[in-house]
């Protein structure tokens, strides 16, 4: 399926609200899934298998010297939690334990413009940003699922080119979909009085 960046961001968007997820979480994805696959990463499947994880009690980060450590961490949850606390210099670094996607956390804080990130795993980079550029080294990508971020820039020689339309599996194309259906509600007097569908004096 061939889309552009903003089909995508808002399809993946839709999604994300139709999975529960909050509108904050769900516009961090939105912009987040279409920096990975403008670099032909793939951030939408990512995506999914993230949203079909399940979820550890919450439990909060422990201190362990310069670094915030979360255990049992999902990308979507713990993730973006980690990369606030970073950002706002609260630590030096964040390390996530048993993360559900790596991918996803490059995505996530793609968001964060203007700032340098690197991320380790095995103590070896895997991945750097840099503004909008997004440096990969796929042999380290899947090395180990517990993850360090820290907003320093590593070098990497692997610049990923960015692409202006989006070239999505039919099958993700059919998933996302579905999951943005569960935003509809059926059409009915009581939907309409709730809140659904345009009022009386909207123009459609």
């Amino acid at each position: 399926m061939d889309l552009s960046f903003s089909e995508l961001k808002d399809l993946v968007f839709n999604a994300s609200m139709g999975s529960n997820l909050s509108a904050g979480t769900c516009e961090d994805l939105s912009f987040g899934i279409n920096f990975l696959e403008s670099r032909s990463l793939p951030g939408s499947k990512e995506l999914l298998n993230s949203l079909k994880c399940v979820r550890h009690p919450p439990v909060s980060p422990q201190k362990k010297g310069v670094s915030l450590i979360f255990s049992n961490a999902r990308a979507i949850f713990e993730g973006l939690s980690a990369i606030d606390f970073l950002v706002s210099e609260a630590c030096e670094s964040v390390i996530l334990k048993n993360i559900d996607s790596s991918m996803l956390l490059v995505g996530l804080a793609s968001n964060y413009y203007g700032l340098s990130f690197s991320f380790y795993n095995n103590k070896g980079i895997y991945a750097a940003l840099f503004n909008d550029q997004l440096y990969w080294k796929t042999e380290n990508y899947r090395s180990s699922s517990d993850i360090e971020i820290r907003l320093t820039y590593g070098e990497l020689d692997n610049l990923l080119a960015k692409r202006s339309r989006m070239l999505l599996d039919e099958n993700i194309f059919e998933e996302l979909t579905s999951l943005a259906s569960n935003m509809l509600v059926p059409e009915s007097e009581l939907s309409r009085a709730t809140g659904a569908g345009a009022g009386n004096i909207d123009n459609d």
